[in-house]
């Protein structure tokens, strides 16, 4: 899966970072992945693939969603990795798609 692809939230990759991020003026907004930068802004990754960043001053806080390893090994001896909490996933799953409810946010600094 390149940065590119669509998140799948039964089949995340290592470097996916799902959260749910209180964003100032906007309030709450769950992502497939929220980084923070070595220039102290915050990178995020939409579900439905689409990439932003925020200035510090814009996040309120970041909370983690707990990630968990499932099912059968691949060739690798890995097993796939998925949103632990299936309410998380269900809410992923919906956001995946061009959804009203996966509002895109905007930085506007």
């Amino acid at each position: 899966m390149s940065l590119a692809d669509n998140p799948d939230p039964e089949d995340l990759t290592n470097v996916d970072k799902p959260a749910v991020v209180d964003v100032d003026g906007q309030g709450n907004v769950y992502v497939s992945s929220a980084k923070v930068r070595d220039n102290g802004w915050l990178w995020l990754k939409q579900w439905d693939g689409q990439t932003f960043k925020l200035p510090p001053h814009r996040v309120n806080a970041v909370q983690r969603i707990r990630k968990e390893r499932y099912g059968e090994a691949d060739s690798s001896g890995m097993k796939p990795q998925r949103i632990a909490d299936e309410d998380w996933r269900r809410r992923a799953r919906a956001m995946t798609g061009d959804m009203e409810a996966a509002e895109a946010v905007v930085a506007d600094d």
